[in-house]
């Protein structure tokens, strides 16, 4: 009863609240009325099928796309109904992320529950809506951004083997982890032993259960599944990563070796601010610029992002304007991170609108526009706890 006086009191918290209602409301709709429909469950399901069947896993650069493990780990979901399965899912990953950025919010908001009811909810005007397509589809970067704001929220609370023990289990389900993995792993001396440890268990699962020699035999058609992966990426102009701007405004392409080489100086540079953010303001403060300056560079330079991807970067911006209008009473930072969050969330229109056939390009000039805000604020030396 209190809590639903806390939100009475605060119209955004209760909006907030109203989303994720919504979102859930939807989901179960969208299940009954168009079951199989806007999901990527069925690909899930086709690499544990596979898995059961003792086949080869992976069939080029679409359908199962993840590693071994992910085929093992998830062979328990073939025992459902696929209705069941689907929604169950879906939920799964919604309740996931809710909790994860709940949890995030509460290490910097805990002057009262008052305020993280309010809080939360302003949070949650930014980051739902942004949020909702990867909820429809089961997308897996919904678990992707989940388990960075968990493991930062592990990492303040000195928990680090919970910590380590996310950061390996999700670096073996999808290598594009690697941004934030590679970040947080290497900055902090306590996963140095953990992680490779833990990460090592669970890349063994498939040698484990399926014997040495199938296992190893997905192993390498993995590897040249995601060869043949990262190369329609970078071949194929309608991915919304960064290179893929100038291809689609003015039919540029950026020679992939030059790719390469800008990708490996800003992720060097990428480290470095990092660590000076970590050293200059401290663990709690550093942590925050880790996981905003991670997900810009996964979403703009992973070869194959797509619009509903940007689930990663919107989460980010939910934050960082919550900040801007409840902590540092910041009306131009506010405005700036509204904005920009209004860009991620209707970008495929604007992309459209303003280039014809062009629909990928808005999203990695947000994220990169968002990156000279976030180098702005660190220069500015903005912080977010004493």
């Amino acid at each position: 009863m209190k809590d639903i006086t806390l939100l009475k009191n605060h119209p955004a918290a209760l909006f907030g609240v109203f989303l994720w209602g919504l979102a859930v409301i939807l989901i179960f709709a969208k299940v009954i009325l168009e079951p199989g429909q806007h999901t990527v469950l069925d690909s899930y399901l086709l690499g544990a099928d596979r898995w059961i069947d003792r086949v080869k896993l992976y069939s080029g650069p679409g359908g199962f796309i993840y590693t071994p493990t992910f085929a093992v780990l998830f062979v328990p979901v073939t025992k459902l109904p696929l209705f069941l399965a689907d929604l169950l899912w879906r939920l799964f990953i919604i309740g996931l992320y809710a909790w994860a950025s709940f949890r995030l919010l509460s290490h910097f908001y805990v002057f009262s529950r008052e305020k993280l009811f309010h809080w939360f909810g302003l949070f949650s005007v930014i980051a739902v809506p942004i949020a909702f397509s990867g909820f429809r589809n089961g997308q897996m970067n919904v678990v992707l951004i989940s388990a960075m704001m968990l493991v930062i929220s592990q990492i303040i609370e000195k928990r680090w083997n919970s910590a380590a023990l996310v950061l390996a289990l999700i670096m073996s389900l999808k290598p594009t982890f690697i941004v934030f993995f590679l970040l947080a792993t290497t900055l902090f001396r306590p996963f140095w032993l953990r992680v490779p440890l833990m990460l090592l268990a669970f890349l063994a699962l498939p040698l484990v259960f399926g014997g040495l020699d199938y296992g190893l035999e997905q192993y390498n058609n993995f590897l040249e599944m995601a060869d043949s992966a990262v190369e329609r990426g970078i071949t194929t102009p309608t991915w919304a990563s960064f290179f893929n701007i100038p291809m689609q405004l003015i039919h540029y392409s950026v020679p992939e070796g030059l790719q390469n080489i800008i990708k490996l100086i800003l992720a060097a540079l990428t480290w470095m601010v990092c660590f000076y953010a970590i050293v200059r303001h401290g663990t709690k403060n550093g942590l925050i610029y880790l996981l905003s300056f991670s997900a810009c560079y996964h979403v703009m330079f992973n070869p194959r992002s797509v619009n509903t991807d940007y689930i990663i970067l919107g989460s980010v911006l939910a934050f960082w304007f919550v900040c801007a209008a409840y902590l540092w009473r910041e009306k131009n930072l506010a405005w700036t991170t509204g904005l920009i969050s209004l860009g991620v969330l209707f970008a495929f229109d604007i992309s459209r609108t303003l280039v014809t056939d062009a629909t990928s390009w808005f999203n990695p000039l947000m994220a990169a526009v968002f990156t000279g805000v976030l180098i702005w604020q660190l220069c500015q030396k903005r912080v977010f706890a004493p």
